[in-house]
Formats: structure tokens, C-alpha cells, sequence
């Protein structure tokens, strides 16, 4: 367990941790020589678990009480789930004993415990007076169940009491969350003679083991645009100031790593993580709650564990918020976060250098448009009321399919989280990477279905269109994963069909009737003698027929796939494109792209005749023109 300790200045916080753990947290030579904290010191406190009778061990980072520091004492605070405020017997409540208790208050610590300190220099009843003062303005900041200690730090009176609350304290802390993978923010980082380098920081979540690898998430290279991590392994560890071979959550932990990676590189709010985000988090949207009045697209500085950045709140609903309020924002981050679905930011004015409010956030890839549209704020306030792991996952499920890597990065959880869910509840689907509902997947076999009757209605002279092509009729943008899935499901069914690669409603079917059956024979001879494209008054000459009724049959036999028309009147056999294709095919993979003159060297054909086939290519979607050169657009057409 890990207290955080807040208060103004000269209050007297490093030497209760002294009192405490008989630890000087101030470790800079300038600190003890000024008498002053400037940055995060630690202690640690050996204790005989009350619950377990075995030996445990508390910790403490101490954090600076000068207003010129706070960035430093919110690197302390933001990582920690429990408080002390310190405050001077002699000098009470002052300006950052007000700031510090504000931030406390919206980082929504899980308890807070009052110290007076300097209590061998005040009365009794000044002691008391205080107290009741500050037992008011703790219930106004809406802390309700507080314990007030008065300690003195020279006399040792309280100090007793202090430690015995605090051991209470961490014994009734909840074990850590196992569902959830390794998470530190470093705020240290150092170099040990004959180890290497060691960082610091607060596990946030999760457990790690002596020879694990883990990933470096460093600002810096998010920033210039990087967010490929850099892998370390873990070859010693120290949590709570004593060798150990595992971490735990809520624990300080310092870590002995090896990789290709320097000091220099690293700096106080980078992360090690167990799975890295692939993706770039520069806007978020979050549930916010005002402390102060919030303007929309107000300049901000957002404070997440150990690091900050500035960026631009936009409020979805109103044009300003009043103290107190409640309500959905989008917050534009000018350097990136690495940041977990349900964290909670602070949020301040870099102006004015007040504390604006904070923030949890709810989604870590809102869309580009259509943020404020009923439908998305709807969803929005429902999502801002669930909390727990597993509701999150199943809430978004039932509004779109979902990524199963994706979940594991937004929320840092194991993929045993997933497995769990998926053999919890029948009803939830995995196609490849991505999970849906049943109710999602029949919505979308409905609408292939729909889409291809349209397309039959309108089209009547073609059997069938090709799977990207019906892709982006019936589900663009929709995981094609689920798509291919939910095709090969309608294919078993016998609701869809797969003719030559055309795909096609099954009741969708063409008959030739015994004379165009003949003169389709003679037609196919023709053309696999001569595998050419052929004008439809050529064939007709070929085989003695008239030319007005061979046209009328080349459009049936071109609904049936049997032969396609590259141009109109122009005709080759499906076999013949299957050929050309194939050998389209190997070419691209051998050179990435078919020039025109390439296509004529290798179909033998004329230069106007080549043209109009590599055209009737792009036509259904096989290849793409780009320039002057084609690309492979579907290889699964004309296999």
C-alpha cells in the first residue's frame, strides 16, 4: 500500500515521515540543505500485519508543499489511492493546505487522513478549535468518514496512534485486481555500479516476476509520432524498499532493467506496460466534473499519474460548465498520453493555475464526426455510469463489434478477461480478432441479403457481384472478418451462392434452354480454340446463327458467368479470364504493380483490345488503376 502525503509548506510532512519510518525522505543535497522538499521522496514503514500476523511493509512518497513544486506533488499524489494532509497546529489551514485538499478531492483518493502536527506548540484547545475547523471544511469538500490525528514529530505524541491507524488501513486494502496486466509510471530513473539501470515509480496494476519482459512507453517518441515500444527485461526487483522476486499492484517498485535503452532517454511519466498501445491517443472523451467554470474549447493542462500535457476541452452538450457540473467532454491533447479506459485526470488552468476539475475517461477513440448526434451522447451517458471491467466490455459489444487486442490495450487486462466472457455468455461470437453479438451478426446477414436483392433487382443482367464489392454495398467499414464469416455462413446455409466467383442470392438462377444450350456448346469450342476476345457478330458467323439471337444469348450467358462482356458486343469465356487473371496475379506478386505494356506482352494481345480488358479488370473490382500502372484490388475474384 502506498500513502501520499499533501499539506502547505513547512507543515512539518517530511518529519512525520520521519517520526513514522525513521526515514529522511529528503534525498537531494539542496533539499537538506534548504530545509525544503522539491521533489518526490519515499519512505517505508515494517509493520506486523494485524489480519496475516506476517511482516509487511507501507510506503510513503513525499511530496513538495511549495506552490512553485505542484507539478511535482501531483507526480506523488496522481499514482497513489491514499492521502495524508498535514497541517500545521500552530499556522492551520493555509493557501496550498486549500489546493492540496481540492486535488485530493477530485483525484477521488479511496481515504484520506488528517495529521495536526506541531502539536507539542499549541494548547489543547487550540488543537481543539482547529480540529473542529477542519472537520467543517472536510465534510464541505465532501469527505465524510476522516480520521484526525495530532502528532507531534519531536515529542513523538500521536505517533503511536498514527501508525496503528494507518496499519489498520492497509490491512483492510483490497487485494489488486488480477484480471489486470502491469502497469508503472516511472519517476525515477538511475544508474546502479555493477547493475545498470533502475527506475521507480508506482505500479498502478497487475503483478510482475523477476525475468518478465515488459514494454517502455516513452512520451518523447509518442510524440515525434513513435508507437512502436521498446521491449526491457526485468532482472531484479526492490518492492517497498526490499529485494523481491514479484511486484504487486499499489506497491513502489523499482525495477533493474536490461534492453537496448539509457537513462537519457527516459523521463518521469513514461510507462511499463505488459501490453503496448498500437495506437496514438491524441483526443479523448471523458466524463468530466467541474471544480471551477469550464468554457468550451478552454486551454487546459491535463495531469495523468506522473506527467502532464496541455490540450483544448470541447463540451458536447453546453457552451460553459458552473462549479459542481457534471457533463460529456472531448479533450484535444497537444502531446500524447498513454493512457487506460477509466483513468482519471486532473484538469487545470495553466493561466490562471487553478484546479478546473477532473476527468475519467470513457472512450480513447471517439470519431471524427457525428460527435455531438443524439444517437453517440446517448450511448456516451450510459457508458459514463458503468464501471466495472467486464460490464465496459459487454455495454460495448452491444453497440458494435469489437477488437479483442484492442480491449486488451484500452483496458490493460488480460486476455484471460476475454476468454472468460466469451465462455460466459453464449451469445458473444469470435471471428478472427473481433467479437460480436449474435444479434449483431444476424442484423448483418440481413442486410447482405437485403442489399443483394436490391442488386439483383436493378442489375438483372449480372449474376452476382464480387465479395469486396458487395463488402462496401452491405458493411463498409464493418470488421470484414465478421463479413467473410458471416458469407461463408449464408454459403453453408445455401441462402447465398458462389458461382465462378460471382456471389449471388441462391433463388437467383438462370436456365438455357436446349437450343441456346447448342449453340453455347459450339460457341465454347469456338472460344477454347481460339481464347480470344471475340465481337458477338464474329461468333455469330463462326457458328452460322443470327447475329441479333447470339447477342440475346450472350447476355443470358453472361448473367450465368459462362462468358463476360469486356466491352459492349465483346465477349471472352470465364475460363479464359480465369487465365489471364491467374497470370496478372503472379506477375503482381513478383512486381507489385502490371504496367500496360506488360499486360500486352504477357495477354498477346493488340494495345486497344489489352486496354479494354485491364479496364473490364478494374470495372469488377479485381485490379485498381493507379497512374499508369494496375495494383491488386480483390485476388480472391476470378480464383
Amino acid at each position: 500500500m502506498i500513502i501520499a502525503t499533501a499539506g502547505h509548506v513547512d507543515h512539518g510532512k517530511t518529519k512525520l515521515l520521519h517520526a513514522l519510518t525513521g526515514i529522511n525522505a529528503d534525498r537531494l543535497p539542496e533539499e537538506q540543505q534548504r530545509g525544503l522538499t522539491i521533489d518526490l521522496g519515499y519512505a517505508f514503514m515494517p509493520y506486523q500485519s494485524i489480519t496475516s500476523n506476517q511482516h509487511q511493509t507501507l510506503g510513503f512518497i513525499d511530496v513538495p508543499g511549495h506552490e512553485k513544486f505542484l507539478s511535482n506533488m501531483l507526480a506523488g499524489v496522481g499514482t497513489a489511492h491514499h492521502a495524508m494532509l498535514i497541517v500545521a497546529g500552530d499556522e492551520g489551514m493555509m493557501p496550498q493546505s486549500h489546493e492540496h485538499l481540492t486535488i485530493l478531492r477530485l483525484l477521488a483518493m479511496d481515504s484520506l487522513t488528517v495529521v495536526i502536527t506541531k502539536s507539542d506548540l499549541t494548547t489543547v484547545e487550540q488543537q481543539q478549535q482547529l480540529e473542529a475547523k477542519i472537520s467543517q471544511l472536510l465534510l464541505q469538500y465532501g469527505f465524510i468518514h476522516t480520521t484526525i490525528f495530532h502528532c507531534s514529530a519531536i515529542t513523538h505524541q500521536g505517533i503511536f496512534e498514527l501508525k496503528q491507524h494507518l496499519i489498520e488501513l492497509a490491512d483492510s486494502e483490497q487485494h489488486h485486481d488480477d484480471s489486470l496486466n502491469f502497469k508503472l509510471a516511472i519517476d525515477r530513473a538511475f544508474h546502479v555500479k555493477g547493475s545498470g539501470l533502475v527506475v521507480t515509480g508506482t505500479a498502478i496494476n497487475g503483478q510482475i516476476n523477476v525475468g518478465d519482459s515488459l514494454c517502455l512507453i516513452s512520451h518523447s517518441n509518442l510524440k515525434k509520432g513513435h508507437s512502436q515500444p521498446q521491449v526491457v527485461r526485468v532482472k531484479t526487483i526492490h518492492a517497498q524498499g526490499k529485494p523481491a522476486e514479484c511486484a504487486t499492484a499499489n506497491q513502489r517498485v523499482a525495477l533493474n532493467i536490461s534492453g537496448d535503452i539509457d537513462k537519457a532517454s527516459l523521463n518521469r511519466g513514461d510507462w511499463l506496460l505488459q501490453t503496448a498501445p498500437t495506437t496514438i491517443i491524441k483526443r479523448i472523451t471523458v466524463k468530466l466534473t467541474a471544480n471551477q467554470p469550464i468554457k468550451h474549447w478552454q486551454n487546459v493542462q491535463i495531469f495523468h499519474a506522473a506527467t502532464h500535457t496541455t490540450g483544448r476541452i470541447a463540451l458536447l452538450e453546453d457552451q460553459q460548465l458552473i462549479a459542481g457540473d457534471n457533463a460529456l467532454a472531448e479533450i484535444s491533447l497537444d502531446t500524447p498520453l498513454c493512457l487506460t479506459e477509466q483513468d482519471r485526470l486532473l484538469v487545470r488552468d495553466p493561466a490562471q493555475k487553478t484546479n478546473l476539475g477532473s476527468a475519467i475517461v470513457i472512450d480513447l477513440l471517439p470519431p471524427n464526426r457525428g460527435k455531438r448526434k443524439p444517437q453517440r451522447l446517448e450511448y456516451l451517458h450510459q457508458r459514463a455510469h458503468i464501471n466495472t471491467l467486464n460490464e465496459i466490455i459487454e455495454f460495448k459489444l452491444q453497440h458494435a463489434p469489437q477488437s479483442r487486442q484492442q480491449l486488451i490495450e484500452q483496458h490493460q487486462c488480460n486476455a484471460t478477461v476475454i476468454s472468460q466472457l466469451l465462455a460466459a455468455n453464449e451469445t458473444i461470437n469470435q471471428h478472427g480478432d473481433y467479437l460480436c453479438y449474435d444479434s449483431y451478426q444476424q442484423a448483418l446477414e440481413q442486410q447482405i441479403i437485403t442489399t443483394l436483392e436490391c442488386y439483383h433487382q436493378q442489375a438483372q443482367d449480372n449474376l452476382g457481384v464480387g465479395k469486396e464489392r458487395l463488402y462496401r454495398m452491405a458493411a463498409l467499414n464493418q470488421p470484414a472478418a465478421i463479413f467473410n464469416a458471416v458469407i461463408n455462413q449464408l454459403l453453408n446455409q445455401q441462402l447465398l451462392a458462389n458461382t465462378r466467383g460471382w456471389l449471388h442470392l441462391a433463388s437467383h438462377q438462370l436456365q438455357l434452354t436446349v437450343t441456346e444450350q447448342q449453340w453455347w456448346q459450339q460457341i465454347e469450342r469456338v472460344m477454347a480454340a481460339d481464347p480470344q476476345p471475340w465481337w458477338v457478330r464474329d461468333l455469330a458467323a463462326k457458328i452460322s446463327a443470327d447475329e441479333n439471337e447470339i447477342r440475346k444469348l450472350s447476355y443470358k450467358l453472361a448473367q450465368l458467368s459462362y462468358v463476360a462482356a469486356i466491352v459492349k458486343d465483346r465477349y471472352v469465356s470465364h475460363d479464359y479470364l480465369v487465365q489471364m487473371a491467374t497470370q496478372v496475379r503472379q506477375h503482381i506478386a513478383q512486381e507489385q504493380k502490371l504496367e500496360t505494356a506488360e499486360f500486352r506482352n504477357i495477354s498477346q494481345l493488340g494495345r486497344k483490345v489489352a486496354i479494354q480488358l485491364l479496364e473490364y479488370f478494374d470495372k469488377i473490382g479485381f485490379t485498381k488503376r493507379k497512374f499508369n500502372y494496375r495494383e491488386l484490388k480483390d485476388q480472391d475474384l476470378l480464383q
